[in-house]
């Protein structure tokens, strides 16, 4: 990795810690989460034709078909501009999300099935840990806070090398 793309990568990290940080556990989760859609919807929009309007009604709008993050990432898988298991990772952030946003119980890193699912994200993102530092002892928030992180750089790095389609 080049110096320029090193300190990239560590200042968008640190950003998106930075921000992570100040949240509690569900605002983690959510910000998180909306890191996630923003991004993906910024590398799909580099591969559309771009909208003629003001208004894209591809993502804006009551009936907008890829309102929703759900759609995102189908839409994007199936675009083959995010693999299945980034796929996979992101279907597991929203439904993280959801379980935070829609719980009118208290729900925490501790929460059993959050746990269960931190750790089913990390097992199919082990090897991004691997190549980063050994972050199994550092707690399921932190975990997820670094996961996260790594993910959203990745996507937003997908966008540099995506060619838009010709209209």
């Amino acid at each position: 990795m080049n110096d320029n793309i090193s300190k990239e990568v560590g200042q968008l990290f640190s950003e998106y810690m930075e921000q992570l940080e100040k949240e509690s556990e569900r605002g983690t989760v959510i910000v998180s989460a909306a890191l996630m859609d923003e991004a993906l919807e910024e590398l799909i929009k580099a591969m559309l034709v771009p909208s003629p309007g003001k208004e894209d009604k591809l993502f804006d709008g009551a009936y907008a078909p890829l309102d929703s993050f759900s759609a995102k990432i189908d839409f994007a898988y199936r675009l083959g501009i995010i693999a299945s298991l980034t796929r996979d990772s992101l279907h597991l952030i929203r439904k993280l999300r959801n379980d935070f946003a829609h719980s009118a119980l208290h729900m925490s890193f501790e929460t059993n099935s959050v746990k269960n699912r931190i750790r089913e994200l990390f097992k199919l993102n082990k090897v991004l840990f691997d190549v980063f530092w050994d972050v199994e002892n550092d707690g399921q928030r932190r975990m997820f806070e670094i996961l996260v992180s790594l993910i959203a750089y990745s996507l937003r790095q997908r966008n540099r090398n995506i060619e838009p389609l010709k209209s």
